[in-house]
């Protein structure tokens, strides 16, 4: 690790006559640029004092940040631009951690360019960021999911990848941090918005809270999966490059899915007890309480209790109650039930009033492709079933709750309903 010592301090006093009175004023220090350069990457950087300056031990984290995400990648199988990356340290607006970008280099050729928050807005960033992290952390995952991007640039130049598939590009480099720095969890920030409304929009529509999908794929396959996906985006497109890419470990993108959907059900996802207590409840009306429960994920769309009469479930009559406000939210309160978009998940919950036996019938519009598990809670965890028309449940005195997770592949309306009845 290279280092370059401090610029002395110089203080800039003027001595100014005012009604007769001697005072002294004095300037702050200008931040002082600074370049650092490492077998990869030439930092660009300003010490001093004020909010565009960055510490010694800042820059330390930046450069190990970047020099252990390249190792990382190049273990795994990627392949990234040769030379050293010009890096630039730079005032961002709150949440703005990083970017990478092409340069031309004048002679018709492309280089990339990463850029890192300084670390007054990296600081600011963990004063509201609901996931807790270190400082040193989340530096170390900004960096990894920058080079990241400049993976994905260089694959892509080379047809071994494919940019304009934006359904995975924040997405991917993403859920990498957790591979490069798997202390950081910050992939579970932007994730909120995937967590807190599953239905709210389409897969191939979200960006970096598709990570929390990836992150589950890693887990199930290791980083191979991203590195699989990249080869195959480079060949088919969309939902097609999944199928492919997925094709090896023995399945589909609609089968991986669906796991993870009822992993999601079930709290059985990485980081389980993270996502479990990531927000609070909305605040009541009325007093301001200190603590809070934490807000359900994912929320259900509808509450039923078994009573062991019949019951017909076939609009929403729930809503996610988190302080937390998603930017596309599930179908509101009266809204027929329906899994609105393609791979949306929506989670019926079925209170236990009295242990007698249930059939459960679900009636999916013919348009639609669904894919439909039943869990069941105990004092044990949770135990799944996958089903698709009808499914006999024989409950005991141990069961509190079932929760009916349904989700979708693109084509059609969604639209489904749910019987209860005894068998």
């Amino acid at each position: 690790m290279k280092s370059i010592p401090q610029t002395a301090l110089r203080l800039c006093i003027a001595a100014v006559l005012m009604i007769g009175v001697a005072g002294l004023i004095t300037r702050p220090a200008v931040a002082a640029p600074r370049v650092r350069s490492t077998d990869h990457f030439l930092i660009s950087y300003r010490s001093g004092f004020g909010s565009s300056a960055s510490s010694e031990t800042y820059i330390d984290w930046v450069e190990d940040g970047l020099e252990a995400a390249v190792a990382a990648f190049l273990k795994a199988g990627f392949s990234i631009y040769s030379g050293q990356i010009p890096v630039y340290l730079v005032d961002s607006v709150t949440g703005e951690l990083g970017a990478e970008y092409l340069e031309s280099d004048g002679a018709g050729g492309w280089s990339p360019v990463i850029e890192i928050a300084v670390e007054a807005t990296m600081a600011e960033y963990l004063t509201y960021a609901y996931v807790e992290t270190t400082m040193e952390d989340l530096v170390h995952s900004t960096c990894a999911h920058e080079v990241f991007h400049v993976v994905q640039e260089y694959h892509s130049a080379h047809g071994i990848g494919d940019i304009s598939e934006q359904s995975w590009i924040e997405a991917h480099a993403t859920a990498v941090q957790e591979f490069v720095v798997p202390t950081a969890n910050d992939y579970l920030e932007p994730a909120l918005e995937f967590l807190l409304a599953p239905d709210g929009m389409a897969f191939l529509q979200r960006t970096y809270d598709a990570g929390i999908f990836w992150v589950f794929a890693m887990q199930r396959y290791g980083v191979d999966v991203i590195l699989k996906v990249m080869l195959a985006s480079a060949v088919y497109d969309g939902i097609h490059a999944l199928d492919a890419a997925l094709h090896p470990f023995g399945t589909s993108f609609l089968d991986l899915w669906s796991e993870f959907a009822v992993a999601l059900a079930t709290n059985a996802l990485p980081d389980a007890a993270m996502i479990a207590s990531a927000v609070p409840m909305e605040e009541g009306h009325g007093w301001w309480t200190r603590t809070r429960d934490p807000a359900p994920i994912p929320p259900p769309v509808h509450h039923a209790t078994w009573t062991g009469e019949v019951v017909t479930i076939d609009a929403v009559n729930a809503r996610q109650q988190s302080e937390w406000i998603p930017l596309y939210e599930d179908d509101p309160i009266g809204t027929s039930l329906r899994v609105a978009h393609a791979y949306g998940v929506d989670v019926v919950e079925i209170l236990i009033d009295v242990p007698k036996p249930l059939l459960i019938t679900f009636d999916g519009a013919s348009d639609s492709t669904f894919r439909t598990w039943i869990a069941s809670e105990t004092a044990d965890g949770w135990t799944t079933l996958p089903f698709s028309d009808t499914a006999t449940i024989e409950l005991d005195d141990g069961v509190s709750r079932l929760r009916l997770v349904v989700t979708r592949s693109e084509p059609g309306s969604g639209v489904y309903t749910v019987i209860l009845r005894a068998p």
